[in-house]
């Protein structure tokens, strides 16, 4: 990951040193387990234990001669034993140490990703009940439609969210697993229980049944819910962007004392984090498909996921942690602007009521919902073209034909679009 997008608690995880402790310390879990059958020496255990050294820049030296990194790392501990070296990747082939590091990295990973969005849902939460009754212009196809509650957006995502946690922990728990099964994957030269207790000794699970690695839909199911979040996120972020349009102006990102916009308009505030956040979402999500690609290999195991992973996986990470932080920024400092939201609920001069009055007259009268439509029809279209007030409009076009004028004032109440706001709310949160 290129240092700009980079996130130090992904960075700790997923660096070098951090890495190859770990694929050392399953080598050794691997011998203990052994000496839980009696197989290794009690007292070989204790050597190993006392002297194994990872010394990478000596790996990278024996991974020039053998070409490969897991046949260089076990030459490169070996050099710091003595008799006891024999027992180094006793029954094993490189995935099973590959496979399983990466699973506990992924773990760890997911723990702080888990962190985040937890974090992302007490934020939407709390704007959710800050701005439950503020009013605003309700959109569809991006043009107004009627007022609503602002605090519904902030709900609308909260709820979301909870099923990408749901889909989330899922995925999790499906990578949480150790596979140590041998070559192909049938204990022919590694018993079941060492696997277990590496995995008891982890906190992880044993995979079932492998081949020769672990099954890549398990990747699958956990990249699905990191697309499923960039798909949330970037649907808040496009929201913020559209909302800080110069004629919208409802919402905006915060800016800074000393931030600038632009390199050559010194007026410019743009919303920049939302614009950031749909680019990264994209890439979230092309890392997605191709986990899809990894879990289709020749027979019991062939490396054509090998190469992409060590890319995608730690990549994923660092943008899912990072987009998440910048949308917790975001959301944190946001702008409500309820001078302009008024402002636009007012443009609207009152047209968002069709569909009330509508419903009135259908309620209380026998005229066929078409007169009525068309009437209400040419009202809204005359109030906007001659930029009058739609109530003024309905009267001056014979309303009354339709519905009593002394009940028609008590149709207007705008409060009336927030009448069930509070069950919805009661819905999602209880």
């Amino acid at each position: 990951m290129i240092e700009r997008y980079q996130v130090p608690e992904i960075s700790a995880i997923w660096n070098d040193d951090h890495k190859y402790a770990i694929w050392a310390k399953i080598e050794l879990l691997v011998c203990e387990g052994w000496a839980a059958l009696g197989i290794i020496p009690a007292s070989d255990i204790g050597k190993m234990a006392t002297n194994l050294k990872v010394d990478l820049p000596r790996m990278l030296e024996l991974e020039e001669e053998t070409k490969h990194d897991v046949v260089a790392f076990t030459r490169m501990l070996s050099e710091s034993l003595e008799a006891e070296k024999r027992w180094i990747h006793f029954g094993l082939t490189s995935t099973d140490i590959v496979d399983t590091s990466q699973n506990y990295l992924m773990m760890q990973s997911n723990l702080i990703v888990l962190e985040q969005l937890q974090q992302l849902s007490n934020i939407l939460k709390t704007k959710a009940e800050a701005y439950r009754h503020q009013l605003i212009m309700g959109r569809t196809h991006g043009m107004f439609a009627e007022p609503t509650s602002l605090g519904l957006k902030f709900l609308l995502w909260y709820e979301e969210l909870q099923r990408c946690l749901a889909q989330f922990k899922q995925g999790a728990k499906n990578v949480a697993v150790v596979k140590i099964s041998g070559s192909v994957g049938n204990f022919a030269h590694i018993e079941p229980a060492v696997e277990e207790f590496v995995a008891k000794k982890l906190g992880m699970a044993s995979d079932p049944i492998t081949t020769q690695v672990t099954s890549r839909d398990r990747h699958v199911s956990l990249f699905t819910a990191f697309g499923q979040i960039a798909s949330l996120l970037e649907k808040m972020a496009i929201e913020f962007r559209h909302f800080q349009r110069t004629e919208v102006g409802e919402l905006a990102e915060g800016f800074s004392k000393q931030q600038k916009g632009s390199s050559s308009m010194p007026h410019k505030k743009n919303p920049i984090s939302s614009e950031n956040i749909c680019g990264l979402a994209r890439l979230i999500r092309s890392n997605m498909q191709v986990t899809f690609e990894n879990n289709l290999l020749w027979h019991e195991r062939d490396i054509s996921h090998s190469s992409n992973e060590r890319i995608i996986i730690p990549d994923t990470y660092h943008l899912v942690v990072y987009t998440v932080k910048r949308m917790i920024n975001v959301i944190t400092n946001i702008v409500v602007n309820e001078e302009r939201i008024a402002n636009n609920i007012t443009q609207a001069r009152g047209i968002y009521f069709s569909q009330v009055i509508l419903t009135a007259i259908i309620k209380e009268t026998n005229y066929s919902r078409e007169e009525i439509y068309d009437f209400i029809q040419k009202c809204t279209l005359l109030a906007q073209a001659e930029q009058q007030d739609f109530k003024t409009v309905l009267i001056n076009n014979g309303v009354e034909k339709y519905y009593p004028l002394a009940k028609l004032e008590e149709l207007f109440d705008i409060k009336y679009f927030l009448r069930n706001v509070d069950k919805i709310y009661q819905r999602v949160l209880g």
